[in-house]
């Protein structure tokens, strides 16, 4: 690409307001992981549900018959085509608790719980979240298996090889507050239950996108971090790296100068 044609692809990337663009990606990402994520924790959880039912159930057992789907209504949006588990005879007999756990109270709890996870939460405290809100329902072992089932498929995304490196790259941290429980300390509400007490915490969510030869966008990578500095910067493209990312391929990043060094250090 000659100079001309790229001085006339950031003036494009510049009149459309690149950086509101990148927020505007970054939010829509992260809501599908939010919705991705609790679709995972439900249809596991609902796996695990219809297991241990077989498995307490006197007399004859029927049979798996795969899945019917269903919309749910979640606070980030639907889930489309969620997969809950058929038996071959004996449907009705089923009372799918989790379910009517989640649409009767827990579905707000459950939807921000699988949000803090996405933004950072870590596994320990995902797992024990979720047994406070399927415990009644699934043994622990369950729980932890749903957990980890969600780890993988959330790290498998996010590990995914890139195909290619774009020459241009935008850069932004994104802040954002997080509502995060405080251990062991409760309030009582209007209604006289005990709820644990939430502190606001500020996160930043470090974003890349690409910025490709016909003018289009892509949000490439992204990760939650404490502050905006060069080390987590860096931590950020050594992760990009390993998954294929070519930082010799780079001509422009385009930055608010937050990177310190490291824009340098990639290009």
């Amino acid at each position: 690409m000659i100079i001309a044609e790229r001085e006339q692809q950031i003036l494009r990337v510049r009149q459309q307001g690149v950086h509101p663009e990148l927020e505007a990606a970054l939010a829509e990402e992260l809501r599908t992981e939010v919705i991705s994520t609790v679709k995972q924790v439900l249809e596991g959880s609902l796996r695990e549900e219809v297991t241990e039912f077989l498995q307490h159930l006197e007399g004859k057992k029927p049979y798996r018959s795969g899945y019917y789907e269903r919309q749910l209504h979640t606070q980030y949006g639907y889930i489309e085509k969620l997969q809950v588990p058929k038996l071959r005879e004996r449907n009705r007999e089923r009372n799918w608790q989790i379910l009517e756990r989640y649409q009767r109270s827990l579905g707000n709890l459950l939807d921000w719980l699988c949000c803090l996870y996405v933004m950072g939460l870590s596994l320990r405290d995902l797992q024990a979240a979720l047994y406070f809100v399927v415990g009644r329902v699934l043994s622990v072992n369950a729980v932890n298996q749903i957990t980890l089932q969600v780890q993988r498929q959330l790290d498998a995304k996010r590990q995914a090889p890139l195909k290619q490196t774009p020459a241009i790259i935008l850069v932004d941290g994104v802040w954002v507050d997080i509502q995060d429980v405080i251990a062991d300390e409760y309030k009582e509400d209007l209604s006289g239950h005990l709820r644990q007490r939430r502190q606001v915490e500020e996160r930043v969510v470090l974003a890349v996108m690409a910025v490709w030869a016909d003018g289009g966008t892509e949000l490439l990578h992204y990760e939650v971090a404490e502050t905006e500095s060069e080390a987590a910067w860096r931590d950020l493209f050594a992760h990009l790296i390993e998954r294929g990312f070519a930082p010799e391929a780079l001509e422009l990043v385009g930055s608010d100068g937050s990177l310190g060094g490291c824009d340098l250090y990639l290009i």
